[in-house]
């Protein structure tokens, strides 16, 4: 029920492609001596290009120049850092597959340049591809071997599979080759999660794993659990039309394990920070209640893979009971409320976590949320949600995004929070 990017991860991913960006500014003196024996004119656009960060211009120029030179290889160093800023503007700004195509490109020309290894696991790794992006990271770190920017992402890469004893040692060595304290508090936080995990059996099915304590209860749910993932794969994929090759980690806790690893407000039913966190307490059986918050959690998996963290609270958890809702839809009893009095929650107050609001709030922010988003998919189609979903990962802002998405209804957010509220009346 409650969505939590774990923003440690967020802040340390963003880091590394800001770092990435700003390093390219003064690798060029490591080329400029070759540049010189070439055609000076071409030569000298493209390293002020380069200079600009305008690296789809220096590329342009560059295979012109290749193509006239005896011996290309002279500028294959320029052509792999064009490349590979070309592929970190692209990382930031959600274009993925262009990301990965440009960082294979600049490692056609230089092999030994282990940040456009990084690159492309960073791409895998933002698109739920963990295995392949951890086989890359092998690779890199055969060329550089105590990089600790490449033991962070391996370690994160490990621990979002579920690998979390190899997660531990990336992020050790990590540590060890100078990571810095961030690193080492999501050292401590992997840790504490696995002396719980290492506990706990396993089982698979399809797109995901379940990890679950030791118990009759757990084990007599694990298999209806991982069959109502699947449903929901298949379900809540139709709705986004989007069904990620991924396999996602799903954790069902004792009450007191779950309170110590999530931290989470009393009111949350389970938690989505990367992994599904599910509460064993209470639950008997595979009720509609029960099934309603796996698919709610599944939703939440593929608003992650498709927008990343640029996405209100609002429309999050909007979808999320959207998805739930069609397993087990109860009254709107505060929306009613609020509608009959005119008194909803400020938008504003919705965009972030609900945890940032008084406990007799939440229902309402849940409900209302619900509201305005089955709204403007019952209204103007998923077709259209999904677009606004593509827009956010690509790091569009919330309102420019929904104004790009719906303008052709003659609507922007005022507009539809409009329509919205006449709807209820």
């Amino acid at each position: 029920m409650l969505f939590r990017q774990s923003e440690m991860s967020f802040l340390l991913f963003r880091k590394t492609i800001v770092y990435s960006l700003v390093v390219l500014s003064f690798c060029f003196s490591t080329v400029l001596t070759d540049v010189f024996a070439m055609s000076e004119n071409l030569a000298g656009k493209a390293v002020t290009l380069l200079e600009q960060k305008d690296y789809s211009g220096a590329l342009e120029v560059l295979h012109s120049l290749e193509k006239t030179l005896s011996n290309p290889e002279q500028i294959s160093n320029m052509l792999a850092v064009a490349y590979l800023g070309q592929g970190y503007q692209l990382l930031a700004a959600g274009e993925f597959q262009s990301a990965r195509d440009s960082f294979r490109a600049g490692r056609s020309y230089n092999d030994e340049d282990v940040r456009l290894w990084q690159g492309e696991a960073i791409t895998l790794y933002r698109r739920g591809n963990y295995p392949e992006a951890v086989s890359l990271l092998d690779q890199a770190l055969g060329i550089d071997q105590k990089n600790p920017d490449l033991y962070l992402l391996l370690g994160k890469a490990y621990y979002a599979g579920g690998r979390m004893a190899e997660a531990i040692d990336a992020l050790q060595r990590s540590v060890e080759y100078g990571g810095g304290v961030e690193v080492a508090s999501l050292l401590d936080k992997v840790r504490r999660e696995w002396q719980i995990e290492e506990q706990m059996q396993q089982e698979y099915r399809g797109h995901f794993q379940l990890s679950f304590v030791d118990g009759a209860q757990a084990s007599d749910l694990a298999s209806d659990i991982l069959e109502t993932l699947e449903d929901a794969y298949v379900e809540v994929g139709s709705d986004l039309a989007y069904y990620p090759d991924i396999r996602v980690p799903v954790l069902l806790y004792s009450h007191r394990d779950y309170a110590d690893v999530t931290h989470s407000p009393d009111w949350a039913g389970a938690v989505y920070d990367g992994k599904i966190r599910l509460p064993l307490a209470g639950m008997r059986g595979m009720t509609k209640r029960f099934s309603s918050i796996l698919y709610h959690e599944y939703m939440h998996v593929l608003v992650h893979f498709i927008a990343g963290s640029n996405v209100p609270v609002w429309l999050n958890e909007g979808l999320a009971e959207l998805s739930g809702r069609r397993i087990d839809s109860t009254p709107l009893v505060d929306l009613t409320a609020a509608s009959e009095i005119g008194q909803f929650l400020e938008w504003r107050d919705l965009e972030k976590s609900f945890t940032g609001l008084p406990d007799y709030h939440v229902p309402l922010a849940y409900e209302q949320s619900y509201s305005l988003v089955l709204f403007m998919v019952e209204s103007y189609g998923w077709h259209n949600m999904v677009e606004l979903l593509e827009s956010l990962g690509k790091q569009q802002e919330w309102q420019a995004a929904i104004t790009a998405v719906y303008q052709e209804y003659g609507l922007d957010w005022p507009a539809i929070l409009k329509e919205w509220q006449a709807n209820l009346n």
